[in-house]
């Protein structure tokens, strides 16, 4: 189950809730203010391995 960011339209809380892919937040709410409909944010995600793992495949002079 993957973590979403939401931001509450009336106090501007952020918060992360841990829900399903096929839910879409509608019955979520702000857990500092009870706001029903917080928007939903975009967030950065991490992978295994980092970014000294991403270049190390490539060559130096490859994109020149």
């Amino acid at each position: 189950m993957p973590i979403y960011e939401y931001e509450c339209r009336e106090c501007k809380e952020r918060f992360s809730v841990l829900q399903g892919m096929s839910e879409d937040g509608e019955q979520v709410s702000c857990p500092k203010c009870g706001a029903k409909s917080p928007k939903r944010l975009l967030s950065m995600f991490g992978s295994h391995g980092g970014a000294s793992s991403l270049g190390a495949s490539c060559s130096p002079g490859a994109f020149t």
